[in-house]
């Protein structure tokens, strides 16, 4: 009979009509809180832990709860069930078979839990599978005072690492067509490090984030993610409108005015485009399926932007020639301008 126990409800903090869900939530509270994994260097944090822990097992049981509320710690006593554990153990009952024993109240009455599954009453102490010694069970329960302890199971909840940001930068075809890049990471002490090969998939855009599980900052619940931050270098003539690549095709008065094939750049290599004659700046030529990937996989255009170009440094006798081609077709370019 554990006569200086606390109460199980002082030591959650919570009211005797705490609902279950209260109950989870103020042991999930204190289990974070008190758990030795986070607080190495308390040397109370096991004692309280363990506390917080068998009160939980208690209250959060239906059967167990009633019996304490009833009967108090003698309802439930740890030692008692310990005692009947190694009892049926020597009996050749561990792992199953069945069981009966008693208790004594602070009172002097007898409390007689009947008979009970010894398979079940380790299942309800220390969970599925963590009973000792039987056919097919897991490891034992880690002792504690007394030779009757509870597992020190992770906590659920506890904070994972935070995720670690790497920024990387690639080049502009390197975003098109997708390539893989080497991040070295280095251990919290800086004693070790490890070298990953990252894929980064074709069509990535400025600013996106490439996430590799599991390979960011340390934590109490395992390890973060890294998020791969993705840059690329501005390139010399093409820039990205979504999937859509651009570029600016200067031509000649004369290649507008007659048409003209020329060749243009693609992030694959140049190829030829037919100039359609008359064609005036500002119009866009497709090629189509030059683009970049977009998420569903399917490429976008090449759009040409024409930008018609004419020599600095033109004679007095070819200006003539222009001003008088512009009064023949009463020629005005700011005609449909708006303004």
């Amino acid at each position: 009979m554990a006569v200086n126990k606390r109460d199980f409800y002082e030591v959650l903090g919570v009211a005797k009509a705490a609902s279950a869900d209260e109950i989870k939530r103020a042991y999930r509270k204190l289990a974070r809180k008190y758990h030795p994994d986070v607080n190495k260097n308390d040397a109370s944090s096991e004692a309280k832990f363990k506390e917080v822990q068998e009160a939980y097992d208690i209250l959060a049981d239906d059967k167990k709860r009633k019996a304490y509320d009833q009967f108090g710690h003698a309802g439930v006593s740890s030692a008692a069930a310990a005692e009947a554990a190694a009892a049926a153990a020597a009996a050749g009952q561990h792992g199953s078979g069945s069981f009966r024993y008693q208790t004594a109240t602070p009172g002097g009455a007898t409390v007689d839990f009947g008979n009970v599954d010894f398979g079940d009453f380790f299942e309800q102490i220390f969970g599925r599978g963590g009973g000792g010694g039987g056919p097919g069970s897991a490891r034992g329960p880690r002792p504690g005072p007394g030779g009757f302890g509870f597992n020190r199971q992770p906590v659920e909840d506890l904070p994972t690492g935070d995720d670690l940001v790497y920024p990387v930068t690639i080049n502009f075809e390197q975003a098109i067509r997708g390539t893989t890049v080497e991040v070295r990471l280095s251990s919290p002490d800086g004693r070790s490090s490890e070298t990953i090969s990252i894929k980064i998939p074709p069509g990535v855009n400025e600013g996106n984030k490439v996430r590799v599980r599991g390979k960011g900052q340390h934590g109490h619940g395992g390890r973060g993610d890294l998020m791969i931050e993705v840059h690329i270098e501005p390139h010399a003539y093409f820039t990205r409108q979504g999937s859509d690549i651009l570029v600016d095709l200067p031509l000649s008065l004369s290649e507008a005015a007659k048409g003209a094939t020329v060749s243009v750049p693609t992030v694959e290599g140049p190829v030829e485009l037919r100039v359609p004659a008359g064609i005036t700046s500002g119009k866009k030529l497709r090629i189509k399926g030059r683009g970049a990937p977009g998420k569903d996989g399917v490429r976008g255009d090449q759009f040409c932007r024409v930008s018609i170009q004419m020599p600095a440094d033109l004679t007095d006798e070819e200006r003539a020639q222009l001003e008088a081609i512009d009064r023949k077709r009463n020629f005005n370019p700011r005609r449909d301008a708006g303004w």
